[in-house]
């Protein structure tokens, strides 16, 4: 469908109540008043076939005196549009309508809001805090007149946990401190002898106020500061940011440029997978998997270094393009060495796959139902698992993705594979998302090959994107090894930035755990948890 006949359509059933304009090539912005927005918000999900992707609350009292709201929906379908659903309310007022009897998956985005901002979602059935800990009241971190350095006195308020009563039932809490290096998160378990009745998480631990610091900081090092989300993320994250920042500007970064940051994203994807996989391994107790594939990861994360300077892949991203300048001699290695570590993944999967014991452990552990994941808006790997085909790369195509054309690569070296597991791929267990991930490590190495020999060797590397005119933004997006990362950014005065608002995967993903464990045992946990590959530092800012 063209974009004009999506806005014929809303005018249709909206009438004068709404106005929509369309910015920035694929951003469909359609305003209404806080009387319609809840209705509008509904009828985009249901009638549109949309997913909730963001949630944004920005001070805008310095502009127009109001606090806006912009919901940001994605098709589903591989139509490369958003509808952006913008309404606002007056700086004085406090209250705003909730969308969560339409979308469960609004909750957290209104929690967060309520902490940052002050705003209560008048009608959500949660208001607990999300990301504050121990915080006290009239304190909003987001305001414009919120002075960073203030010193902030902790609140004694304890946390209202969901208590579970009955006869037998055990409560379990864990963490938030654990053992080994893993960062801090809270799970309360109820039992019932060894089935997990009920789970709850709590997080937020390692929250840095990650988007209070940009509107402190130029933007070139806000690109450093968004590298440092997640460390595992950088590329993605940064991707992400950059290419906000020049829909802004309307910048057209050169060719080579486009294809150093696909190649270098799916570099980062194989690395993480490895890792998950290797994780996976662990937590199953099979420790010879685990080594062999660590071995593996080892192996990406030396050709990460030998290729941009830095094991995690910083460093990559600059506005305007990239900062490393591939030349003939990386692309020879990364090509043999990619090669070579496909064909050593292929016999250790091979390895795995008939291991019995192996395959039972992941096989119907943390099982996700496709209308789960819908309600929660899951997105990645843990998406695709149980048949929600979505993915940046192929739905939002950036960077040089268009010219790969991601929904014709079935023909890897899995391809006989796939069809033998085919039904476990779309069951939503371990056992799935070991699968898929399998399957992109390979798909990620034919992506770079491909695009390492369209490499545009004698183009530059980067291009100046000039001054940025104030109160203007965008969306920027990309797909991590854990799904689809969306970004939003509006311009300050002389450059700066006014509003970066940050949505990892791991942020829509995590609640969907609560779900995934149920009537597992608490054993089975660490396996569930890894299968999902979570990020505590990227759900938490």
């Amino acid at each position: 469908m063209e974009l004009s006949e999506y806005g014929l359509d809303i005018a249709a059933k909206f009438g004068e109540d709404v106005k929509t304009e369309l910015i920035n090539g694929n951003e469909i912005h359609i305003f209404a008043d806080a009387d319609n927005i809840i209705e509008l918000c509904h009828f985009i999900h249901s009638n549109l076939g949309c997913r909730l992707l963001s949630v944004i609350c920005n001070d805008e009292r310095q502009i127009s005196g109001m606090f806006v709201f912009r919901y940001v929906f994605g098709k589903e379908s591989g139509e490369d549009v958003f509808f952006v659903a913008t309404s606002s309310i007056d700086g004085k007022d406090i209250c705003f309508p909730t969308l969560t009897r339409y979308i469960p998956s609004a909750s957290l985005y209104e929690r967060e809001i309520k902490d940052m901002f002050g705003l209560i979602p008048k009608g959500s059935s949660d208001q607990r805090p999300l990301l504050l800990h121990s915080w006290p009241e009239g304190n909003y971190p987001l305001r414009k007149d919120f002075d960073i350095k203030t010193k902030v006195q902790k609140s004694k308020d304890e946390y209202q946990f969901l208590k579970v009563a009955g006869d037998g039932v055990c409560e379990i809490p864990v963490g938030p401190v654990h053992a080994g290096i893993i960062e801090p998160g809270h799970f309360r378990f109820s039992t019932l002898g060894e089935s997990i009745i009920n789970l709850e998480t709590r997080l937020f631990y390692t929250h840095k106020g990650v988007e209070k610091l940009a509107e402190q900081m130029p933007m070139e090092d806000v690109v450093l500061l968004s590298e440092r989300i997640a460390g595992d993320e950088s590329v993605a994250n940064s991707t992400a940011l950059c290419q906000a920042i020049e829909k802004i500007a309307k910048a057209k970064i050169p060719t080579k440029a486009a294809q150093t940051r696909t190649i270098c994203a799916e570099m980062e994807r194989i690395y993480n997978h490895l890792g998950t996989l290797a994780g996976l391994s662990t937590d199953a107790g099979f420790a010879f998997g685990a080594a062999r594939l660590n071995i593996l990861k080892e192996m990406m994360m030396n050709l990460n270094e030998k290729t941009s300077g830095s094991r995690l892949l910083f460093g990559v991203n600059r506005i305007g393009g990239v900062k490393i300048d591939l030349t003939d001699a990386n692309k020879k290695m990364i090509i043999s060495e990619t090669e070579s570590l496909g064909n050593e993944f292929y016999k250790v999967f091979e390895f795995l796959r008939k291991k019995s014991s192996f395959i039972d452990r992941l096989k119907n552990t943390g099982t996700i139902t496709k209308e789960d994941a819908a309600g929660f808006g899951i997105v990645g790997v843990a998406a695709r698992s149980v048949g929600i085909d979505v993915d940046t790369r192929k739905d939002h195509p950036y960077a040089n993705y268009p010219s790969l054309h991601l929904d014709k690569h079935h023909d890897t070296p899995y391809h006989k594979m796939k069809y033998e597991v085919e039904l476990q791929k779309r069951n939503g267990d371990a056992l799935s998302r070991f699968v898929l991930r399998a399957e992109e490590i390979q798909n990620s190495i034919m992506l770079i090959h491909q695009t390492l020999r369209d490499l545009e060797n004698e183009q530059p590397i980067w291009c100046d994107v000039g001054p940025l005119e104030p109160h203007l933004h965008a969306l920027g997006y990309s797909e991590s090894h854990r799904g689809q990362t969306m970004h939003w950014v509006m311009i300050g005065k002389n450059n700066s930035i006014y509003r970066y608002k940050i949505r990892t995967a791991s942020f829509c993903n995590w609640k969907i755990i609560e779900q995934a464990v149920l009537n597992d045992i608490v054993a089975d946990f660490p396996l569930v948890n890894k299968s999902l590959d979570l990020s505590y530092s990227g759900n938490d800012l």
